[in-house]
């Protein structure tokens, strides 16, 4: 009696925690399996801190590139999108630009050093000036989870009470030109460094730029847009990351859109993966991600819970039908 009460404890378990498993993600699964599918894009981040949260909606950012022979060339991007060419550079920049711009500053400092293998080029790279002009709302003490979004970006109206609208500028210089100052710093490239913070000079967690400064306690939140009915919607999403941005939800890219026609306002986002394009393990590491931010805890309470339940059963099919063909057991002697 004791061993069939262990084993239907087990499967009691496994139950409730396929239970607790499906109340997880409940809305979420519901949105995704009976929703309307829309195409989304990541507008915005929200940089949640113990006690107050950053909602960044913009970002601007001045590249300065120097050449081995002295040419300089200034690139302007809003949303990482190109908006003032740096006239005509040559054409082996344009990838550096592409990777700097969005990049952290270990981007940055390995593209130095990837340039500076080019000796005899008087076109390498040995010189990168960042800007970054954070554009939001900081201090915001309750970020609600749904916002105004307009085609100029997201809008708080009215902001909440204690928050400032205001900038955080970020400028890093990174400089390969003396490599003894270099292998002196230990490789690093970073000359300069200016953190400024609604016009205050601050020291971050990090000397790095914005979505890269955070301690791991910080947790990011992407905020999605979508049209329904014709109207725009931007939501929080319910899942992030802490440290750090996802590598599935990218800032200004592409998502998957699930909402329900009725209230399109209860809304579920995925990561938008795409194809491979021969970056094969790039690829992989969004796709795992894109699915164990959105299922990940739910699943690994189901598998618990599919664990416990084969294991109750086990034990019972053991108690039920037990095996006829063990050898006699020899009489113990006295």
């Amino acid at each position: 009696m004791k061993r069939t009460f262990s084993s239907l404890l087990f499967i009691g378990v496994g139950l409730a925690l396929l239970f607790a498993s499906y109340s997880w993600c409940k809305r979420e699964l519901n949105l995704r399996l009976h929703g309307q599918p829309a195409a989304g894009r990541i507008v915005g981040m929200a940089l949640k801190r113990a006690g107050h949260t950053d909602l960044l909606t913009r970002i601007d950012t001045r590249l300065v590139t120097t050449l081995a022979d002295g040419t300089r060339y200034v690139a302007e991007y809003r949303d990482f999108v190109l908006q003032s060419p740096p006239g005509a550079s040559p054409a082996k920049l344009a990838p550096v630009l592409a990777e700097a711009v969005s990049g952290q500053a270990d981007i940055v400092r390995w593209l130095l050093l990837r340039e500076s293998r080019r000796l005899e080029d008087p076109l390498r790279v040995v010189r990168i000036e960042k800007t970054e002009t954070i554009h939001g709302y900081f201090n915001l003490p309750l970020l609600p989870p749904l916002l105004g979004w307009t085609e100029g970006g997201l809008v708080l109206d009215p902001a909440p009470t204690g928050s400032q609208a205001g900038t955080v500028r970020i400028h890093g210089d990174f400089d390969f030109r003396d490599p003894a100052r270099v292998k002196a710093s230990k490789g690093d490239s970073l000359i300069a460094y200016d953190y400024q913070r609604l016009g205050t000079s601050i020291t971050p967690e990090k000397r790095n730029f914005f979505l890269f400064a955070e301690p791991y306690a910080t947790e990011f939140r992407p905020v999605f847009a979508f049209t329904a009915n014709g109207q725009g919607v931007a939501r929080l999403s319910h899942v992030g990351r802490h440290g750090g941005p996802t590598l599935a939800l990218r800032l200004f890219g592409e998502c998957e859109v699930y909402y329900d026609p009725r209230q399109p306002t209860e809304a579920v986002l995925l990561a938008a993966i795409g194809p491979g394009q021969g970056e094969w393990l790039a690829w992989f590491s969004r796709l795992c991600e894109g699915i164990f931010a959105q299922w990940g805890s739910a699943a690994l309470i189901a598998l618990a819970g599919l664990l416990f339940i084969g294991t109750g059963l086990l034990f019972l099919s053991l108690l039920l039908f037990p095996s006829k063909n063990l050898p006699d057991q020899p009489a113990a002697t006295p």
